[in-house]
């Protein structure tokens, strides 16, 4: 495919490529019939002769257009251009979460911060799950911020809509390493809502943490994706109070539990754990826990200050 600056492929404009990978390229485009900015995602060349993976591509628009939900980022349109499938996508002016956490202080997030970000994607997760899909592919570089703040998830090319004949080869793993849950990586053709939970989980951790809860242990051995996946199976993650004493222990446990081995001892979706979650107050605390703390401290106040006012006429008698 020959893209570059100032192609114009019907009624879009190229302007700057602004996201590259394995999965292909994204650019900035400009919608000349609509007047907007736009993201315009192309397929890398050698890709597109994988038919198992243009499949999953098409699907992706498919699945992706039907969701309409303010935190995910919508698709608008779809086109091949010299030889490359294409989609045109919401651009969202920002950054991604990926960025954020490098960018922060020893790449640890605010609590507050955190939790409202969390709110977001959980709130585009539970209602994408109610929809029949499971997003698979949860990690910092999917969520988009924009310049309010505001989290958006994007990339549903390898969501799995539930009852839906699955493409992947046997044998392959599809997600990132970092977030998979235990379930993905055993029994990848069983999973079901909970493991975007469990993948969450990973990012709340990196992002309060600075790292997610597995990374390989020896990075040039060459086996970092076998040594991350087999944490994932068999060992627990050290607990976030104990790298980052400030969490409270309900936010601690909370997330933990997104951790959990088990599907069924996570909390039971993303709409209990927003739930969940919006219990605590700015720093992560049972917001109910610290309002009756308040009014004990203010209780003590006040027997201290009545007891020094008797003390002190006592003492004049």
């Amino acid at each position: 495919m020959n893209f570059y600056p100032e192609l114009r492929i019907q009624h879009y404009v190229l302007i700057n490529p602004i996201a590259e990978g394995g999965m292909g390229t994204v650019w900035r485009g400009w919608d000349d019939l609509n007047k907007v900015f736009v993201a315009i995602k192309s397929v890398s060349n050698d890709l597109l002769e994988d038919v198992e993976f243009k499949s999953r591509f098409i699907d992706e628009i498919r699945r992706h257009s039907r969701l309409n939900h303010p935190n995910i980022v919508k698709i608008f349109d779809a086109f091949e251009h010299d030889g490359a499938s294409c989609c045109v996508m919401e651009y969202i002016e920002g950054t991604s979460l990926e960025e954020l956490i490098h960018q922060a202080p020893n790449r640890r997030l605010e609590i507050n911060q955190t939790k409202n970000i969390a709110n977001d994607i959980l709130s585009a997760l539970d209602y994408a799950h109610r929809q029949g899909i499971i997003h698979r592919d949860i990690k910092p570089s999917n969520v988009l911020l924009d310049k309010q703040g505001h989290a958006h998830l994007i990339d549903f090319g390898i969501a799995l809509a539930v009852g839906e004949k699955r493409r992947t080869r046997t044998g392959q793993f599809v997600g990132t390493p970092f977030y998979m849950s235990p379930e993905q990586i055993k029994t990848p053709k069983q999973i079901d809502h909970l493991s975007d939970v469990y993948s969450l989980g990973c990012v709340l951790y990196e992002a309060l943490i600075g790292d997610p809860p597995f990374t390989s242990k020896s990075p040039q051995s060459g086996s970092t994706y076998f040594d991350v996946r087999q944490s994932h199976v068999n060992d627990t993650p050290v607990p976030l109070r104990k790298l980052r004493p400030e969490i409270s222990g309900y936010l601690n446990d909370l997330i933990m539990s997104a951790l959990a081995k088990e599907p069924y001892k996570r909390p039971p979706g993303c709409g209990a754990f927003m739930q969940q979650l919006m219990q605590t107050n700015n720093d992560g605390f049972l917001a109910n826990s610290g309002s009756k703390s308040k009014r004990g401290w203010l209780l003590l106040l006040v027997i201290a200050i009545f007891a020094g006012i008797a003390a002190m006429v006592f003492t004049e008698r």
